[in-house]
C-alpha cells in the first residue's frame, strides 16, 4: 500500500485547498519529511489520514472527548462557516487479487442545522464505486485493519506511553489479538458469558432472587459511580484542554509581540556583525581594484581612440623607414632589369608598381604624430586587461549591494526586537497560563485515578454479582440439560482461553525475535539486551541482559525505554506481514543525541517502504536532517501565518527554503 496524495480543504489550521504529494520518488528514498512548528497542523495531518480511512471508527484522540460530531465541527477551519464545511481526500495505491488499483476517498462534512452531515465517496481507478462506498468500513479492513493501525500511525506521545511497561502490556494485548485473530475468540468468550448470565438469571428461585437482586443493585450503583467519574474526568479534560488553549494563545501573543525575536537577540546581533565584516572586506576589495587600472574604465571611448592613434603612428614610422629603404632597392632593381633583355613594357610596368607602392607607404608615413609612442605594446597590454578588471570590479560592486541589502535586513531585525521590559507583561501572562495548565493537568490526573478506582469498584461488584449468580445457578438448576449448558459454556470458555494462549505462544517466539532484532539495530549499547520474551497469558515483556540475568525495564534509561517502545512497534509491524506505510508524528521525543542517530539512520529508512515523518525544527534539526536526507524523497514545510490564522504548505524542509 502506498499513500499517494492527501488533500486538505478547510481542515484545522489549513484554510482553502492544500494538495500534498506523498508518493516516494524511488525505493531508496522512502521518507517523506514534513516540518512544522507546534500549532502548524502536524497532528491534524496525522488525524486526517486516519479520519479519511476509518471515519467515526478512527482511533480516538484527546480532541474526541465531546463526541464525533463535535470533533468534526471543531476540525472545520475557524475562518470558514460551518455551513461551508471541510473535506479530506486521500489517494492510495493497493493490490487486490494480484492487480494494482488506485483508490480515492473523499470524506466531507458540513453543518446541517444542529447536526453535522458527513458524506463519503470512494473511487477506484478514477471511477466512483457506490457499492464500495456503502461497505467501506468493512472493506478497509482488507488494506489496514483498525486493530493494527496503531502499529503504523502513531506519535511521540504514544511512544512515551509505550515506554511504560504496564501500558505496553495493554498495547501488546490488543495488537496480538488483532494480528492473530484472537479478538474473535475474546468476543465469543464474552458472548458465552452473557448467555450463561442470562440463563442463570432466569433460573434463580424466589428464595435466592433477593440476594442476586441486591448484588445487581450494588453493581448498578458502581456502574453509575463509574459513569459519574468518567463524566467528571471528561470535564477535567475539557478544562485542561481549555487551559492548554489559553497557554497556546498566550505563547502566540508573546511570539507575535516579538518574543521569539527577543529570544534570538544574540544570534541576530552576531549575524549582523558577520555581514558588517563581510561588507568591510568587500569595500576594501573595491578600493584595491580602483588602485589599479580600473579607473581607466571611465575613459572607454578615449582609450579606443588612443589605441587607434598609437597604431597609426607606429604604422607611419614603420612605413617611413621602409620608403627610405625601398627607394635605393627599387633603383637597383630597375637598373638591373634595363641591363637585361627584359622588354621595355615590363620594365615600365615594374617601375610604375614600385613607385605606386612607395607613394602609398609615403602617404601612411605622413600621418600626424600626436602621441609619440615608440612601442605600443604596453598600451595594448593595458587595454587587453581592462575587460577582466571590469568583470572583477562589477562582481565586487554587485556583492557590495547584496551585503548592504543583507545588512539592512539584519538591522531591521535588530530594530524590530522589542524592549525586554515591554514584553514583561506578556511573558508573565504566558507563565501564569502555563501554571494554570499544569494545575489543570494535575487535576485531570487525579480524575483519572478516580475513574480507575471506580472501575475497580465496578469490577469488584461485578465479581460479587457473578458469584451470587453462580451460587444461585448451582443450587437451583432444575433441568439436566440446563446444567449441562452451563457446564459446557464453562468448558468452551476454558477451551477458548487455552486456544488463545496456545495461539499466542505459537507466534510470540517469532514476534519476540523480531523485537529483539529491532532492539539490536536501535540501541547504541551492543549486547545490552540479549533476549526478549513475551508472556502469552499476561503479555508482560521480559528482558535478558548481557550477563544472562533478567534485566528490569526500570534499569534502562528513559531514552532506552523509548527505543524499546519503538522496537515493540517495529517488531509487531513486521510480524503483521502487511506492506503498509508508516506515519509518525513528533518521532524523536526526548531522546538523547546517540539514540536519535539510531532512529534517524537505522529505523526511519527501514521502517517501511513509505515513511511519513511529522517533525518540528528542534526534533529533526539541521544536523539530523543531514543524516536522514539521503533517504528522503520529498520534503514539505507547514508555515503558520498568524495574520491569516492559517497554515501554508510549502515545498522544502526548514533549511531547504
Amino acid at each position: 500500500m502506498i499513500l499517494n496524495e492527501l488533500v486538505l480543504h478547510n481542515v484545522g489550521t489549513f484554510a482553502g485547498r492544500h494538495v500534498i504529494d506523498l508518493t516516494p520518488p524511488s525505493a531508496d528514498k522512502p521518507i517523506v519529511l514534513i516540518g512544522g512548528l507546534n500549532g502548524a497542523g502536524k497532528t491534524t495531518f496525522l488525524e486526517s489520514i486516519q479520519l479519511a480511512l476509518y471515519g467515526s471508527l478512527a482511533q480516538g484522540t484527546g480532541r474526541r472527548a465531546g463526541g464525533y460530531e463535535n470533533y468534526l465541527r471543531g476540525l472545520v477551519h475557524r475562518g470558514v462557516p460551518v455551513s461551508e464545511g471541510a473535506a479530506i481526500e486521500l489517494t492510495f495505491t493497493a493490490h487486490q487479487e494480484g492487480e494494482e488499483h488506485r483508490y480515492t476517498l473523499r470524506r466531507s462534512w458540513k453543518s446541517a442545522g444542529a447536526s453535522i452531515r458527513e458524506l463519503l465517496l470512494v473511487s477506484v481507478d478514477g471511477r466512483y464505486d457506490q457499492s464500495l462506498t456503502s461497505t467501506w468500513s468493512e472493506h478497509v479492513e482488507t488494506f489496514l485493519p483498525r486493530g493494527i493501525a496503531g502499529l503504523f500511525f502513531f506519535d511521540g506521545e504514544q511512544i512515551e506511553a509505550l515506554a511504560d511497561m504496564d501500558r505496553s502490556r495493554q498495547v501488546l494485548s490488543s495488537a496480538l489479538a488483532a494480528l492473530l485473530g484472537l479478538d474473535l475468540v475474546e468476543r465469543l468468550s464474552t458472548d458465552l458469558t452473557v448467555l450463561k448470565r442470562r440463563h442463570r438469571g432466569e433460573k434463580v428461585p424466589d428464595g435466592l432472587r433477593q440476594s442476586v437482586e441486591e448484588k445487581n443493585q450494588l453493581l448498578t450503583a458502581s456502574r453509575q459511580a463509574e459513569e459519574a467519574a468518567v463524566q467528571a474526568e471528561a470535564g477535567r479534560r475539557t478544562e485542561m484542554e481549555r487551559r492548554q488553549k489559553v497557554l497556546h494563545e498566550a505563547t502566540e501573543a508573546y511570539r507575535a509581540a516579538g518574543g521569539d525575536l527577543l529570544d534570538r537577540r544574540e544570534s541576530a546581533e552576531a549575524a549582523a556583525g558577520i555581514v558588517r565584516s563581510g561588507l568591510a572586506q568587500c569595500e576594501e576589495h573595491i578600493r584595491h581594484e580602483l588602485s589599479g587600472a580600473s579607473p581607466l574604465l571611465q575613459l572607454d571611448g578615449l582609450l579606443d581612440q588612443l589605441g587607434g592613434q598609437v597604431r597609426r603612428e607606429a604604422d607611419a614610422e614603420r612605413n617611413a623607414l621602409m620608403v627610405e629603404a625601398f627607394e635605393a632597392r627599387d633603383t637597383a632593381v630597375l637598373q638591373e632589369l634595363r641591363g637585361t633583355n627584359v622588354e621595355t613594357a615590363t620594365v615600365v610596368a615594374v617601375e610604375q608598381f614600385l613607385r605606386g607602392d612607395r607613394e602609398g607607404r609615403r602617404v601612411v608615413a605622413d600621418a600626424e604624430e600626436i602621441i609619440g609612442f615608440r612601442d605600443p605594446s604596453g598600451l595594448e597590454a593595458v587595454l587587453a586587461n581592462l575587460p577582466e578588471a571590469r568583470k572583477r570590479l562589477q562582481s565586487a560592486v554587485d556583492r557590495r549591494e547584496e551585503l548592504k541589502a543583507e545588512l539592512d535586513q539584519a538591522e531591521r531585525v535588530l530594530a524590530a526586537i522589542p524592549d525586554p521590559e515591554a514584553l514583561a507583561p506578556l511573558r508573565q501572562q504566558r507563565e501564569d497560563a502555563r501554571d494554570a495548565f499544569l494545575r489543570a493537568e494535575a487535576t485531570h490526573a487525579v480524575a483519572l485515578e478516580v475513574v480507575a478506582s471506580a472501575r475497580a469498584g465496578r469490577a469488584k461488584a461485578s465479581t460479587a454479582y457473578e458469584a451470587a449468580l453462580d451460587k444461585a445457578a448451582s443450587v437451583n438448576l432444575a433441568a439436566d440439560d440446563d446444567r449441562r449448558l452451563v457446564e459446557h459454556v464453562e468448558r468452551v470458555r476454558a477451551t477458548l482461553e487455552d486456544l488463545r494462549i496456545a495461539a499466542a505462544r505459537r507466534h510470540l517466539k517469532r514476534i519476540s525475535q523480531l523485537i529483539l532484532e529491532a532492539l539490536g539495530m536501535l540501541l547504541r549499547k551492543d549486547n545490552l539486551i540479549t533476549d526478549v520474551q513475551i508472556d502469552p497469558e499476561t503479555h508482560e515483556v521480559s528482558l535478558t541482559g548481557a550477563n544472562g540475568r533478567p534485566l528490569p525495564a526500570k534499569d534502562l534509561s528513559a531514552g532506552e525505554r523509548q527505543l524499546l517502545a519503538v522496537a515493540l512497534l517495529w517488531g509487531l509491524a513486521r510480524a503483521s506481514g502487511q506492506p503498509l506505510p508508516v506515519v509518525i508524528d513528533t518521532p524523536l521525543g526526548r531522546l538523547d543525541g546517540s539514540h536519535r542517530e539510531h532512529l534517524l539512520e537505522r529505523y526511519f529508512p527501514n521502517a517501511s517502504h513509505q515513511v511519513v515523518l511529522l517533525s518540528t525544527d528542534t526534533e529533526i534539526d539541521e544536523e539530523a536532517f543531514a543524516r536522514v536526507s539521503p533517504h528522503t524523497g520529498r520534503t514539505y514545510h507547514l508555515e503558520f501565518d498568524a495574520g491569516a490564522n492559517a497554515t501554508r504548505v510549502e515545498t522544502g524542509y526548514f533549511w531547504e527554503k
